[in-house]
């Protein structure tokens, strides 16, 4: 059968880098390893996974050269040969499945964790790490060819271990040899400075040098490099082509073009939604033009339509992928067997960063099984399973359930699928690609879906389940706001209402009577058309909200809809009574919505006291001072009092409070049937929450 992508489903026979097809895995740090310096199990069945999943090469994250230098508390090193026997079991797992697979070999330098354990960070000069803040030390030269060496003798062992390759880290100014050939950190005078394509790589090509004498000359090497650091004073594309052959002629057998600097948040290397498809794509062709050995080329190619494009164009000759490979494993299977829409795409949410700052180890949003491979099973007993709620949490426990070989019912009160997902995706777009293969799979499965059915008690146990799975999401409650009572105050409530198609008469008085007909008429007839573009066409033309909009709240959903209003138009006010916006996220996902207001003219005032709302306005007032609001507080029309100041809107809208709806998971266990409640109606967790929780349920039948 011909491949529908026949560029990356081709094998790669040039060059010493021979591989089954052109989708490599590149590395990415999970955390997963052993304290002792070791692979766990944990992170090769992980590994095992993407290599079960058909993936041509497996990188393996940072291993570093020596010992004392770790890169985190839990990652791996080659630098003393009793490593040599933990790495061979992983590369032996690999190779069960068909797959090739290197590790990514770096001395830490500046981002070295010594100073944990009294030691010191080691640089070309002094720099300080963005993580951790510490200064290193400049090496002498006589230490550069010490840690030269050091490169070699961990090259001697990743051959010995059995991997196919190795790649060196030299990319985002980071580590000791991206740190080298970037002038914004190599600061020295000597014959290693940063001045000239000579002494730029002077030390890179000393250490390849070595790793071809210790490891052989045939051992193929691939270079991970940034082809354009896109920072003041970095290192640009023009430099990185010049230098490119150098390389090539001391070594190196493939490069890894990528892009960007390090920060604290990694922004230049794991690049949000707003940097568009390919981003290294033009600095992976100039430097493919100058070079021939092979090009791989990394950074949001979530699309294997996108991949096939670029090897198709000759702008590289394979495609790395990190997230992508975490959300689906099996993406190259889906790939090679023609069935695209059946991969699970990353949404660029930002999880698998954050994770790490909360949980300390790498976790995906929308793939409640990565990092948990051995940890997680689906026993196929074919019980009967009834999933109430068709929202995210839901849709992914009747699918999970129904992959295991279960009797799955799922059962939703509205006429379509989606719950509060199909809100999240409307004003947020990300989402849909989820949302869409949620509802592809349920579709594909045995599953009995009943939409317009209202689960209760007695329906669900007319069904005779083995087991109920309850994702009925969360409730919406209005804070107790002087002046939320009035008829033109919008709530998060009422919105969920509107797109429910059922109104309640806490929240109906706000709508003129002729609206509240027609969405009590019209919208759940029109349910199953109201996909989230549709709603977004729509909204470009007409939405229920003025020209000026202030939202009191500032969780994820508010600041999601301020992005969506200001996008059209609107002048939006985000007004927080807490210090921390977006609490439920990270510090990832949190700046880029900061990034996202600052060019929106998104206006945001946290730590603030709702007084009252008004007709046009809502009064605030910070820690008993005067709210300053730009240069308006200067209006008279905008100071009330020394203390209390007025955010004119012409629609106000109140986010509202998330919490737990347990009410129908209680009654089920009352009445004597085994419960499982997920997702967010044991409390607010977004797509993360519902997915993982989703899993645990259904690996517990």
């Amino acid at each position: 059968m011909t491949s529908s992508f026949p560029f990356l489903s081709s094998p790669l026979t040039n060059g010493k880098l021979q591989l089954k097809n052109r989708m490599v895995m590149s590395p990415m740090t999970t955390s997963y390893a052993n304290a002792d310096q070791t692979p766990s199990q944990r992170l090769t069945d992980h590994f095992v996974e993407r290599a079960k999943g058909g993936v041509g090469l497996i990188t393996v994250e940072l291993v570093t050269v020596d010992t004392e230098h770790r890169y985190l508390p839990n990652s791996m090193t080659l630098g003393d040969d009793q490593y040599i026997e933990g790495h061979r079991r992983l590369v032996d797992a690999i190779h069960q499945h068909d797959c090739k697979v290197q590790p990514q070999i770096s001395h830490t330098g500046p981002e070295s964790i010594a100073p944990m354990s009294g030691g010191q960070t080691l640089g070309p000069s002094i720099n300080i790490a963005p993580v951790w803040g510490w200064p290193s030390r400049e090496l002498t030269v006589d230490e550069l060819a010490e840690i030269a060496i050091q490169y070699g003798e961990a090259a001697r062992r990743v051959r010995e271990a059995g991997y196919d390759g190795m790649e060196l880290h030299a990319a985002h100014c980071y580590n000791l040899l991206g740190s080298f050939i970037s002038p914004l950190r190599n600061k020295r005078s000597d014959e290693y400075s940063a001045h000239g394509k000579e002494r730029k790589t002077r030390f890179l090509l000393e250490v390849l040098e070595q790793v071809k004498a210790r490891a052989g000359g045939d051992l193929p090497i691939t270079l991970s490099i940034s082809g354009y650091e896109r920072y003041p004073g970095g290192r640009t594309l023009e430099d990185t082509q010049l230098i490119a052959p150098m390389l090539v002629a001391a070594g190196v057998d493939c490069f890894r073009v990528s892009g960007g600097v390090s920060d604290n948040l990694v922004t230049g290397m794991v690049n949000s939604s707003e940097y568009g498809y390919a981003v290294n794509v033009a600095q992976a062709e100039a430097i493919k033009n100058v070079v021939d050995v092979p090009v791989m080329v990394v950074g949001r190619i979530h699309d294997p339509e996108v991949a096939e494009d670029i090897i198709a164009n000759g702008q590289a000759d394979l495609i790395a992928m990190a997230r992508p490979l975490l959300a689906d494993p099996y993406f190259p299977k889906k790939v090679l067997a023609g069935t695209p829409e059946r991969i699970r795409r990353c949404i660029s949410c930002e999880n698998c960063i954050d994770s790490q700052a909360h949980q300390a180890n790498l976790a995906c949003a929308v793939n409640p099984l990565s990092g948990r491979e051995g940890e997680l099973s689906f026993a196929r007993s074919g019980k009967k399973v009834v999933v109430v709620g068709g929202g995210t949490g839901g849709l992914e426990a009747a699918r999970l359930a129904a992959e295991a070989g279960h009797r799955v019912v799922l059962m939703e009160k509205q006429r379509s699928l989606g719950g509060s997902l199909t809100l999240a995706s409307t004003v947020h777009s990300d989402n849909e690609r989820f949302l869409r293969w949620l509802l592809a799979e349920v579709k594909r499965l045995p599953i009995d879906v009943r939409t317009a059915t209202e689960a209760s008690v007695g329906s669900i146990r007319a069904e005779n389940p083995d087991a109920v799975i309850v994702a009925t999401g969360a409730v919406v409650e209005t804070p107790d706001i002087p002046g939320v009572e009035q008829q033109h105050v919008l709530t998060g409530a009422l919105l969920r209402q509107v797109a429910a198609g059922v109104l309640k008469d806490d929240q109906a008085f706000r709508l003129p009577r002729w609206q509240q007909t027609l969405v009590n008429s019209l919208v759940q007839p029109l349910q199953p058309l109201m996909t989230p573009g549709l709603l977004r066409r729509v909204s470009r033309w007409w939405m229920p909200v003025g020209r000026e909009v202030v939202i009191v709240g500032a969780d994820l959903v508010a600041l999601e809809l301020a992005e969506f209003l200001a996008e059209r138009g609107r002048r939006v006010h985000v007004l927080e009574s807490g210090r921390k916006i977006a609490p439920e996220v990270g510090n990832k996902r949190r700046k880029e919505h900061m990034d996202r207001f600052d060019k929106l003219k998104i206006t945001l005032n946290s730590s603030v006291d709702i007084v009252r709302i008004e007709k046009s306005a809502v009064v605030i007032e910070v820690n008993g001072a005067t709210a300053i609001n730009g240069a308006a507080a200067l209006n008279d029309d905008i100071a009330i009092n020394d203390a209390e100041r007025r955010i004119h809107g012409d629609s106000i809208i109140v986010a509202g409070n998330v919490v737990a709806n347990t009410v129908l998971a209680d009654e089920l266990e009352n009445a004597g049937m085994v419960t499982y409640a997920i997702g967010d109606c044991t409390g607010l967790g977004l797509i993360a929450k519902a997915v993982r929780t989703a899993a645990e349920a259904v690996s517990q039948l």
